[in-house]
């Protein structure tokens, strides 16, 4: 107690004495801190015209205060201040400007109206390049997908050789080259990508044209989140979609679709989950933030992560024919959660539904140059589980034989199917006949675990014998009991009859026939009639990718007249011709003692000739005057 009321006393005393003295107060300088300024971009091609965005630190900039100089070879057209920390210059590099960096020189007030003047030199200055990029839109939020135009200056841009990179957190969808000088880019901000400015580069081959600080990010966030994160492969899954300030919307004209790629359909089935003009299916819609559907994940579906893609478009008539076509739509907004949903793998049961496909053929393709024959005979064999949803093209309208010609648009390109899960049946497969076996060895894909049977060394003609000959299908089996067990399917495929040949035309050195006139095809009889198929093709592209192919089933009489009013109904243009023959082979199932399981299957057996042909009208002869 006395301590404390010693130190109490002290305390008091101590205020007493400082109250009492009187001290001399200290000189305060108050300092102007040094501007920091940064350009974007800080760096431009030759003759290019832009807009210099200036973000200041320690700057008072205002209307009428700021001026810039960047030299005699770079004209500023114009400064708009836009804050005291903020603001852009219209600038034209000329044509005839010295490469390299230069100073630019920047001249405005103080808060004491003092006059300032502040210089980036050397490499923090501007940089005038050869050739240059500028792009719109320069800027997007967090979360946000949008497309970017790109124009270049003396640039070299080539479609399949350029691509773009925006920086890190912000991905690159697709590139689109129009010339050499102008692209569109397609980019999805990710929702964890760092804001401010990022560095953008267009790559063209080994050339790169870089615009610094070129696309800025802005903190604000558009984003969407999908509930379950996850889901098995072969799995049918509702799930809900929850953005945040999106705008789903399902009203008039309007419609939201949710897109995960051609692995996991969204309310709809197969072909059109594998649609590519409008990917991905309409949700159901319960607010501007909120929508639902179902999900059908593949059994093929490979295991990892795939986008989260939702999009909400404007349908509307472009072609004024008074309806909505496929692809008439605007895309109002687009967002992309990167790796967003899990697929999870889930064992394979081979036993449950298994299939095989299989054959035994040989190929004649005529070389254009040289017209030579390149023979080669192969066979195979790969046991699966069928894709669930199916997935791929659907089947063309079956035709009956014979003598009869017609004219197809098949399916452009292949479909993005996910490859069916394959099955190991064993160290060998057999195809087993009285004349000969042909063995089958399995082979494992390194990269993607797939199994397939292919022999061991190559095959020669005489490993085909011709004859209708009958083989069995014949497998070692798995240890696996997960897998295919060993069988053996008798008379599970036939040779052709007979071997032939094809006589006329050549089809090679750029062989030319006129659509009007009838092509006669020529060709050794191949016997097939009641065990086999005959048939010519012709297939080629128009100028806007769509498909073509015209064909026909000829008796199998070593003649055919392929009428003119099939061959001038395509267009005309290069196409590969095909000739050949198959076997009608017999269909069977599975047995592994409890009865049949699977699918149907059905081997392939035949020869086929392949060509080049081209498709042109000839040119008519100018009348003589008399």
């Amino acid at each position: 107690m006395r301590c404390s009321l010693a130190a109490l006393v002290s305390s008091l005393l101590l205020l007493l004495v400082s109250v009492g003295c009187q001290t001399e107060p200290n000189d305060v300088t108050v300092a102007t801190a040094e501007p920091i300024v940064r350009m974007s971009p800080g760096v431009a091609g030759l003759g290019m015209s832009l807009t210099m965005e200036l973000r200041g630190v320690n700057t008072q900039w205002s209307p009428g205060n700021l001026s810039l100089n960047m030299g005699e070879e770079i004209v500023v057209l114009g400064v708009t201040v836009n804050g005291p920390n903020h603001a852009s210059a219209d600038i034209q590099i000329l044509e005839t400007a010295t490469l390299g960096f230069r100073d630019v020189t920047m001249e405005f007030l103080a808060a004491d109206d003092s006059p300032i003047s502040f210089t980036l030199a050397g490499d923090e200055g501007f940089l005038v390049e050869p050739g240059g990029i500028s792009i719109t839109p320069n800027r997007a939020r967090l979360g946000e997908t949008l497309q970017v135009q790109v124009t270049g200056y003396n640039t070299i841009l080539q479609d399949g050789s350029t691509w773009a990179d925006f920086g890190e957190g912000i991905f690159v969808n697709w590139v689109i080259v129009e010339d050499a000088t102008n692209a569109t880019v397609s980019v999805s901000v990710d929702q964890r990508a760092d804001p401010g400015h990022h560095d953008v580069v267009v790559f063209n081959g080994p050339t790169g044209y870089t615009l610094m600080d070129g696309f800025f990010v802005d903190r604000s966030a558009v984003c969407v989140e999908i509930d379950p994160g996850f889901g098995n492969q072969g799995e049918v899954l509702p799930f809900v979609v929850r953005g945040c300030d999106t705008h789903f919307d399902s009203s008039g004209d309007h419609d939201t679709l949710v897109d995960l790629g051609t692995s996991i359909c969204i309310n709809e089935y197969w072909p059109d989950c594998q649609d590519t003009v409008e990917p991905g299916g309409v949700v159901s819609v319960d607010g501007p933030t909120l929508a639902q559907g179902t999900m059908q994940i593949s059994n093929g579906a490979a295991p990892g992560f795939y986008d989260v893609r939702a999009y909400t478009v404007l349908r509307e008539d472009f072609d004024e024919n008074g309806s909505m076509d496929p692809g008439e739509f605007t895309i109002l907004e687009e967002v992309i959660l990167h790796d967003g949903f899990e697929v999870r793998e889930v064992p394979i049961d081979c036993n449950d539904n298994p299939g095989v496909s299989f054959g035994f053929s040989v190929s004649r393709n005529i070389d254009n140059d040289s017209c030579n024959i390149q023979e080669s005979v192969s066979a195979s064999a790969v046991f699966f589980t069928p894709l669930d949803p199916p997935c791929g093209s659907p089947p063309m309208d079956p035709v009956f034989p014979f003598d009869i010609d017609y004219v197809r648009n098949p399916p452009a390109g292949n479909p993005d199917c996910p490859s069916p899960r394959t099955c190991d049946a064993g160290p060998y497969v057999y195809l087993v006949s009285d004349q000969n076996t042909i063995t089958l060895e399995r082979q494992i894909n390194s990269f993607t675990g797939e199994v397939a049977y292919r022999p061991s060394t190559a095959l020669t003609l005489d490993d085909y014998k011709f004859g209708f000959v009958a083989y069995d299908l014949i497998a070692d089996g798995s240890d696996d009991p997960n897998q295919i067990p060993a069988f053996t399917q008798e008379d599970a495929l036939f040779t052709l009859p007979s071997d032939f040949e094809l006589l006329e035309p050549q089809f090679c050195e750029n062989f030319t026939h006129d659509p009007h006139e009838d092509l006669y095809l020529r060709w050794t009889p191949a016997q097939t009639y009641d065990v086999a198929g005959l048939s010519a093709s012709w297939s080629t592209t128009d100028e806007e990718e769509v498909a073509w192919m015209v064909i026909t089933l000829p008796w199998d009489d070593g003649e055919h007249f392929w009428p003119s009013a099939s061959l001038s109904s395509v267009p005309e243009g290069g196409g590969y011709f095909s000739f050949g023959a198959g076997v009608g082979e017999p269909k069977w199932f599975f047995d592994f003692g409890d009865g049949p399981v699977g699918v149907e299957n059905q081997g392939s057996s035949g020869l086929s000739y392949r060509g080049f042909m081209l498709l042109q009208s000839a040119e008519e002869e100018p009348e003589t005057p008399e």
